[in-house]
């Protein structure tokens, strides 16, 4: 396997610029996210590289820029790797925990069949009730 150095993947970021788009519309499906969220993805990974596009749902508009990257980063880490990314993997990346899972079937402007695309989600869900500071504070007998 070849080390993936920052150099090599700057030059895969600029093919991945030049041959995928990335696509944010506001996110219409109340079960991944809230009034002012987003749906970011990307096209052109299936048609020019026979991979799963990728998508993140209910993004905040203050992260859009970072799920941009984010999305980015993991398709040209993708051509670099010898590891394929799949649906049911955590990975550690950048800003965190990501779990992938299977994007579903879309029949908007770009259509594609479930199979082609992979949702990027956050792998954290909850809190740790042991680091929670509330949560100690509570057990400890604190109130306001």
């Amino acid at each position: 396997m070849t080390e993936i150095t920052q150099e090599l993947m700057d030059e895969k970021l600029t093919e991945i610029r030049t041959t995928t788009s990335l696509i944010n519309t506001p996110e219409t499906d109340i079960k991944f996210g809230i009034k002012g969220t987003f749906y970011l993805y990307s096209t052109g990974m299936k048609d020019n590289y026979d991979l799963p596009d990728l998508e993140m749902r209910g993004v905040p508009g203050m992260l859009i820029n970072a799920a941009a990257q984010t999305i980015n980063d993991v398709n040209a880490y993708r051509l670099l790797s010898d590891k394929p990314v799949l649906v049911g993997q955590i990975l550690t990346w950048q800003h965190g925990q990501i779990r992938t899972e299977q994007g579903d079937d879309w029949n908007g402007g770009v259509q594609w069949k479930a199979e082609d695309m992979i949702r990027l989600t956050s792998a954290q869900t909850d809190i740790d009730h042991t680091t929670c500071e509330c949560c100690e504070a509570e057990k400890a007998g604190l109130t306001e």
